[in-house]
């Protein structure tokens, strides 16, 4: 009983409490990273206590258009899965089964160049959906999603995506606005890489996000500076890039790191910087500011 309860979260008093009620009970199955776990249910299908809550799709954007009724009927067909941080979500080119629904966590997704140098392409966020392109032409995962922190996931399969999306056009509609919009900030993102080098885009986001220090003048900074995961998701490198270029800044005297803020000491070199070998102006389009939504 203590194991069962661990697993999903579950009090051990509030197990106890469907034991000493004495109802008569019926469970239901659902997956907890692989494994079949028995959640205590009434004869009505309903969990009294409200250990399984968190397994709700309410929060599931695509899933909006639904009535409540029949997001219940969905939460009954899906598998529940925890995965732990730095665990693999999906794989790229791995065929799926299923689209998951993001309930709890974070996640990024990640693709892999030469020397197997991750690059991160998008954030996952509770309340978005994966795998619907696989699930859709039934080929290979689109990229690979991994678990940023520990995340629950609802896996529907194929299947029940299929139908749900055929018999009501409303989460549809909601899927190709979803995909049109990805598109958008795609073709953006595409133009604006395309016009400079990692170190550009780099240095051009640390622009965007600088301010005066004084609103009648004087030097530049970046009071929160991002972490280099945050900058290198931006400017589509790595992590590795955006160290090297921040260094550089520093070492020419351009900028001065304290703490977490970034000085910009000559926001005119900069920028000169950006533009000395070709690049686009120094102010992204405001789409990019944000992580790419990315449909896998």
């Amino acid at each position: 009983m203590n194991r069962v309860a661990h697993s999903l979260d579950i009090s051990a008093d509030a197990v106890v409490l469907h034991i000493a009620c004495g109802a008569e009970f019926r469970c239901r199955r659902q997956k907890v990273m692989g494994q079949q776990v028995e959640l205590p249910t009434n004869a009505n299908g309903h969990d009294p206590s409200g250990a399984v809550a968190s397994l709700s799709l309410a929060g599931i954007r695509l899933l909006k258009p639904l009535p409540a009724e029949e997001r219940a009927e969905l939460e009954k067909r899906c598998a529940y899965r925890r995965f732990a941080t730095g665990q693999t979500v999906l794989e790229n080119d791995r065929i799926g089964i299923g689209v998951f629904f993001m309930i709890s966590g974070a996640a990024r997704v990640v693709h892999y160049v030469a020397d197997h140098q991750e690059i991160t392409i998008a954030a996952v966020v509770p309340g978005d959906t994966l795998g619907e392109i696989s699930a859709i032409d039934s080929l290979g995962r689109a990229a690979t999603v991994i678990a940023d922190e520990p995340c629950v996931i609802a896996e529907l399969p194929k299947e029940d995506f299929h139908a749900l999306i055929v018999r009501n056009g409303a989460v549809a509609l909601a899927l190709l606005q979803r995909w049109a919009g990805i598109i958008r900030a795609l073709d953006e993102k595409i133009s604006y890489l395309s016009t400079g080098s990692p170190d550009q885009r780099v240095y051009s986001e640390l622009i965007r996000l600088a301010r005066q220090e004084r609103p009648e003048g004087g030097r530049w900074m970046i009071r929160e500076l991002p972490s280099h995961h945050e900058l290198a998701v931006w400017a589509q490198t790595s992590r590795e890039v955006v160290a090297s270029a921040i260094a550089e800044l520093v070492r020419r005297g351009l900028a001065e790191r304290r703490t977490r803020t970034l000085f910009i000491n000559d926001y005119r070199a900069l920028k000169d910087l950006i533009a000395s070998v070709g690049g686009k102006s120094p102010s992204a389009p405001a789409a990019a500011a944000e992580p790419a939504q990315r449909a896998v």
